[in-house]
């Protein structure tokens, strides 16, 4: 049962002044938010949420707050480590400068997950929390619904394949996916809590039952199997921890209620799946499974090659396409062609912290992971608590087949659920030897962070508007625009290969290939992108430099064997068909 409201925590509700109710804004509107102008549509605009508004709830909490020092629990030390391993990894990284600035990204989640620890020590604070994550769920629930059974309200989605259909505010069915198991298990364990505590307002009660047969009828539409796996596990987990109550649920008279809710919410939920072809189909492909056996196997090797330090926090996306051009050469290799990417992430967080940190990093994150399934005992008499934590366990299982923890949404979702369970737990402030000096790391801390987040913030929004402008402008022949956009978005994010790519284009289209060029060269050395390569190919075969552009077009079909394009445009060069084939195996 969740803790009564007691004299001291509303005396810390007061005390935290406008705090809270921010940081339940940010919660809620994080996985809502949607801009689909940028050019990064779903993740930019919610990283640009997340650092404006944790760098904003500090410096409120920090005017607000009467104890200006942060809760200290062990959940601090693996999470203090992550990010000391992720700063030191620039010492050895291939890309120093992307490794510092990805771990400048990541210090307002650690920020988020301290401001969590002292704002949820009171009952109120948790019940307020859970209240913004399922009004959320909800709506984005009610969303992913309309799009699978209506389709997109605002955007024409005819065009898109079965599943892609139901891809949210979050942009990708498996992230909308994701959100909803986690708002759903939050769901669950205010359901728990109201059973005791609020039997006098049945309307809330029968209120969040249909707001969690709305997740779970979402959940379903998304037709992502890692969620529904990620939230099955979570389930079992909570009710493992809840089993004490288990001879309630027998000798309560409304058992035949809760199993006939228990059918009708199966129906709801089984009935899109049965009745379109083309979800089933989806179920039954295996084709993503081969997917994400391939990129392990890549990731893999990465690991074998830097097994204690790692790549450099970052780099995965920089360092898998030639490893995937040396898996290809291995014999057997060629069955997974299809599967061949450019991926950015290894679609299984442990294995790309391990590949980029090395083994003290997978060992943090170990720790971090076994002291938050350590807190589920403590945790059964306090279900809102524990459905939060419930939570945190499917996004532990979800990180085994995708990227969860690389996510805006979802990383932002494990800095504050951790934050609340920790705070349940450790309810008592640890001592610093000099309060004084506590005090005073806090402030200093909250202070560096906010502004680091507002600087990240305002250069990626800057960015992303630069981007989105300089690729209008190419398209309708805008040129002195997509050259000021272009410069521009380079001028903001410098380690990022995107304005570069798109002055190449600029170049390529004016004829001043040698600018062109350089602006392609420059953009391979931040990322890997085919258009770029092809683009650089046309350059130099447009400027005489018919061998450099053949070369240019064997690395592209080296680290992209399945690709049509780069074949044809090589065969054209050597003016034969069998070209790709022979220049491909010199």
């Amino acid at each position: 049962m969740s803790e009564a409201a007691t004299p001291t925590s509303t005396h810390q509700f007061a005390d935290a002044g406008v705090a809270p109710m921010l940081f339940c804004l940010l919660v809620a509107l994080t996985p809502l938010v949607f801009a689909a102008q940028l050019f990064e549509p779903y993740i930019a605009a919610k990283e640009i949420l997340v650092q404006v508004g944790t760098a904003a709830l500090g410096l409120v909490w920090l005017l607000t707050a009467r104890s200006k020092s942060l809760l200290l629990t062990p959940g601090w030390i693996p999470l203090i480590a992550l990010v000391a391993i992720g700063f030191a990894s620039a010492a050895w990284s291939s890309h120093p400068t992307i490794s510092l600035e990805e771990g400048f990204r990541l210090l307002p989640y650690l920020l988020l997950f301290g401001l969590a620890l002292n704002l949820m020590r009171a009952a109120e604070m948790r019940l307020a929390l859970t209240s913004a994550v399922i009004i959320a769920g909800t709506i984005e629930a009610v969303y992913v619904l309309l799009q699978y059974f209506f389709g997109d309200p605002f955007f024409a989605t005819e065009g898109l394949d079965g599943k892609w259909q139901t891809f949210g505010t979050l942009g990708n069915p498996n992230w909308a996916g994701e959100f909803l198991a986690v708002a759903a298990l939050v769901t669950l364990g205010r359901l728990m809590d109201l059973r005791h505590t609020h039997s006098d307002q049945p309307w809330l009660t029968r209120g969040t039952l249909c707001a969690f047969v709305l997740m779970l009828a979402a959940l379903a539409a998304t037709l992502a199997r890692g969620a529904w796996l990620a939230f099955l596990v979570a389930v079992a987990a909570f009710f493992i921890i809840r089993r004490r109550d288990k001879s309630e649920w027998f000798k309560s008279k409304k058992l035949a209620a809760a199993v006939l809710a228990g059918l009708a919410a199966i129906v709801v939920i089984a009935w899109p799946l049965i009745t379109r072809q083309a979800a089933v189909n989806h179920l039954l492909n295996v084709e993503s499974v081969r997917g994400r056996v391939w990129m392990w196997s890549v990731t893999t090797t990465m690991i074998k090659d830097a097994p204690l330090l790692g790549h450099g926090l970052g780099t995965y996306a920089l360092q898998f396409p030639p490893y995937q051009a040396r898996a290809f050469a291995e014999p057997g290799a060629e069955t997974f062609l299809t599967n061949a990417s450019f991926t950015s992430f290894a679609h299984n967080d442990y294995l790309q912290v391990w590949a980029e940190l090395g083994l003290f990093g997978l060992l943090a994150i170990a720790a971090f992971v076994w002291l938050v399934l350590k807190r589920g005992r403590a945790l059964a008499d306090d279900p809102v608590a524990l459905g939060c934590w419930a939570a945190l366990i499917s996004i532990f299982v979800n990180a085994l087949f995708a990227f969860p923890l690389h996510l805006p949404t979802t990383l932002m979702l494990l800095a504050v659920l951790t934050g609340a369970v920790e705070a349940t737990v450790c309810k008592n402030e640890a001592a610093f030897p000099k309060p004084a000096a506590g005090r005073y790391a806090s402030i200093l801390l909250v202070s560096i962070v906010s502004l680091f987040a507002f600087n990240y913030a305002y250069h990626r929004l800057f960015a992303e508007s630069a981007l989105w402008r300089a690729h209008i402008a190419l398209q309708t022949g805008s040129w002195d625009e997509a050259d000021s956009s272009a410069r521009a978005a380079i001028c903001h994010a410098p380690t990022r290969d995107d304005g570069y790519a798109a002055l190449g284009r600029l170049h390529l289209e004016l004829g001043n290939h040698r600018q062109a060029l350089d602006a392609f060269d420059q953009a391979l050395k931040l990322g890997f992108d085919a258009d770029v390569y092809e683009g650089k190919a046309i350059a130099l075969e447009l400027s005489g430099q018919r061998q450099a552009a053949v070369a240019t077009l064997n690395e592209l079909i080296r680290l992209r064997p399945d690709l049509t394009s780069p074949r044809l445009h090589l065969a054209r060069l050597n003016g034969s068909t069998d070209g790709p084939e022979e220049e491909n195996h010199e």
